[in-house]
């Protein structure tokens, strides 16, 4: 066995359907919790006063996300602090400055894309 940080990993897992089970739970909790954030940042003004048990459950201290935690065999603490630390950073990477605003100058006048050739590719017609 091999100790990194607060955790012990086993060479050799067994497995256990039970915790995987919990921490299936938790893949779909925190699965809903990333599709209404990016609902909410992406309709801003539509959400803006809403609350939702779905963010509130992964983010907010409870025992019954404590306990899911526990039966999942992880740190609720660190599974909520990773959690809230990738709600925030899609919320501050959400660009909305890379796109233009008509929408058919998008994809030839967009940061991301490079419409110039440079010079290396053959065309069918050419051949």
């Amino acid at each position: 066995m091999a100790d990194y940080g607060t955790r012990t990993l086993k060479e050799y897992d067994t497995f256990d359907p039970v915790r995987n089970l919990w921490r299936n739970v938790l893949i779909v909790a925190i699965s809903d919790a990333i599709k209404v954030k990016s609902n909410i940042i992406k309709f801003s003004e539509f959400y803006a006063k809403r609350r939702f048990h779905e963010l509130d459950y992964v983010t907010l201290p409870n025992s019954d996300f404590a306990k899911v935690c526990e039966y999942a065999e992880l740190d609720h603490n660190l599974v909520r602090k990773k959690i809230i630390k990738t709600l925030d950073d899609m919320e501050k990477n959400y660009d909305k400055d890379n796109m233009p605003e008509m929408p058919w100058k998008r994809l030839y006048q967009s940061k991301g894309i490079n419409r110039e050739s440079s010079g290396n590719h053959t065309a069918v017609s050419e051949l």
